[in-house]
């Protein structure tokens, strides 16, 4: 009798003492949660992450970079954003991008100070410095690590279109009349082949390199001029390349003349670490638009004296 009371104690004791520990741990652990969540000053880190986010950074100003849509809006944004993304990380200033329709309400915004810089292209730069005296301050890089573009004839692969010769009496995709690939064609290459604008059945400006591509592509234009970087990209061997341009300067990043010298310096700082020697360029372009990946240098205005030509 002894020994069983004895071994009831027992339990009752090891039941009330397993019951205590479990309150502990409950309380240890419902104190942990209270901390953490309710504490507003603690700095989350994401696994895998460089960023920190932060209620501090929503109060950075806001400054505005420029960008001629010459691609759908869709495409711009999500390849030019995460630049300024990168930017902001890196800066005391949020930038967002501002978009514009056409080459002068690019650069109306621009000398008004809506945008502080803008991407322009190479074109539309050297009518912009004649105008306005903008400056380039930067350059991206191709995938040789220098700072030329070219663009590029193209027509469908299934085509009986070899070189430039045939082209009469097709229809021809262009981009604005802006760019340099539009200028490239009708003012350098049909003089240099003997061909005249009335040799061409049509004539078709579109607001975005992609809509000439998709229009060659399916066979609803002859041929068309687009950018040789986008080209390189399409792998379903749709198109084929008729007519390759010189080597040109990139399309700059530009500022006003009176330029905000604070925020253009960090500006260039941050987007110049961005080379070849920089071990995590891969990683911190692998989202952003591929003309600009392989990073940038310093541009001035006699890098662009190749495109003047054109006019002349």
């Amino acid at each position: 009798m002894i020994n069983k009371l004895f071994f009831t104690n027992m339990s009752k004791k090891k039941r009330l003492m397993g019951l205590a520990f479990l309150l502990v741990i409950i309380i240890g652990f419902t104190f942990l949660f209270y901390f953490n969540t309710i504490n507003i000053k603690r700095v989350i880190k994401f696994a895998n992450s460089e960023y920190i986010i932060d209620s501090v950074s929503l109060k950075k100003p806001v400054v505005y970079i420029g960008v001629i849509s010459r691609y759908p809006p869709n495409i711009i944004y999500r390849g030019y954003q995460p630049i300024l993304d990168y930017l902001t990380s890196k800066t005391n200033y949020r930038f967002e991008l501002k978009l514009s329709d056409d080459y002068n309400q690019a650069v109306s915004k621009l000398i008004n100070k809506e945008v502080v810089a803008a991407f322009l292209g190479s074109y539309v730069y050297t009518l912009a410095h004649k105008e306005y005296n903008v400056i380039p301050i930067l350059k991206p890089l191709n995938e040789n690590f220098e700072p030329f573009s070219r663009s590029v004839l193209i027509t469908n692969s299934t085509s009986d279109i070899y070189s430039i010769n045939d082209i009469k009496r097709k229809k021809i995709a262009l981009p604005s009349k802006e760019s340099f690939s539009s200028n490239w064609l009708l003012k350098s290459e049909l003089k240099k082949h003997h061909l005249e604008e009335s040799d061409l059945s049509e004539i078709k400006n579109f607001p975005h390199h992609q809509s000439v591509i998709h229009n060659v592509a399916n066979k609803y234009y002859d041929v068309g001029v687009t950018r040789e970087y986008l080209v390189k990209k399409i792998t379903d061997g749709t198109i084929r390349v008729l007519l390759y341009s010189d080597p040109f300067p990139t399309s700059p990043i530009v500022v006003a003349a009176d330029y905000p010298r604070q925020i253009v310096d960090e500006i260039k700082k941050y987007l110049l670490e961005i080379n070849k020697n920089n071990p995590k360029r891969e990683l911190i372009t692998k989202n952003w638009d591929y003309e600009f990946i392989y990073g940038f240098v310093e541009a001035t205005d006699r890098d662009y004296n190749i495109i003047r030509k054109i006019d002349k």
